[in-house]
């Protein structure tokens, strides 16, 4: 009995990590017979891709398998290589959203249906390019306020998709440190209260969206610690 409950645990756990869909790492035979997905919308935001398509429960299919390049592989280009990256195991779906994507890309998708263990050759080729990053912060300031105290300010940003602020610094011309976060759009002032005499400093600021996305970082602004 203890056996049999560790496999079922075995079983369950890799459901878990295929997203509940245990024929995504199946390998789909071609059937030129299948027909093909060509009526496929897409919508591209700043760091996904939404597809619509007409369900395909009167076709006696199964589902759908997604294609995708990597990002910035053109269609021309001869080495890109369309990789699966979901399978939808149902007629009655009709939407997908892929997440995760770089901002400014270029991206290649393609559709196959499905039915059984095997798939259609691929449907229409799909180019779609991911929306550029949010306008960076603007108004940027600071002054040391003490000793160990530079206070910094700057306008709220404009985009009501921003959820928080990112603030980096870097100290006499070294590598940019993430060293704070702002977690309200409203919210424009930071106090960096580690600052030591006679060292220079550098800041910029960064607004994040509620889908991961990033605006253009700000102006850079130095100050020399008195």
């Amino acid at each position: 009995m203890r056996r049999l409950t560790l496999i079922s645990l075995i079983a369950i756990s890799a459901l878990l990590l295929t997203g509940c869909n245990p024929n995504t790492m199946l390998s789909y035979k071609l059937d030129g017979r299948l027909p093909k997905l060509n009526n496929v919308k897409a919508i591209a935001s700043n760091t996904s891709v939404a597809f619509e398509w007409k369900p395909l429960s009167r076709r006696g299919l199964d589902g759908v398998n997604i294609y995708r390049t990597a990002p910035n592989a053109y269609a021309n280009s001869t080495t890109k290589q369309l990789v699966k990256i979901a399978t939808i195991n149902s007629p009655f779906a009709s939407h997908f959203v892929d997440t995760g994507l770089m901002q400014n890309s270029n991206y290649t998708y393609t559709f196959t249906t499905i039915r059984g263990e095997y798939e259609s050759a691929h449907g229409k080729i799909i180019e779609i390019k991911t929306l550029p990053p949010l306008p960076k912060v603007t108004f940027f300031q600071g002054a040391q306020k003490a000793t160990n105290i530079i206070k910094l300010i700057w306008r709220p940003h404009p985009d009501i998709r921003v959820k928080m602020y990112k603030i980096d610094r870097s100290v006499n011309g070294g590598k940019w440190t993430w060293i704070g976060t702002l977690k309200n759009r409203m919210m424009v002032e930071y106090l960096d209260k580690y600052v030591q005499s006679g060292n220079k400093y550098q800041y910029r600021v960064t607004a994040v969206g509620f889908d991961d996305s990033y605006s253009l970082p700000s102006n850079i602004l130095t100050i020399t610690a008195r």
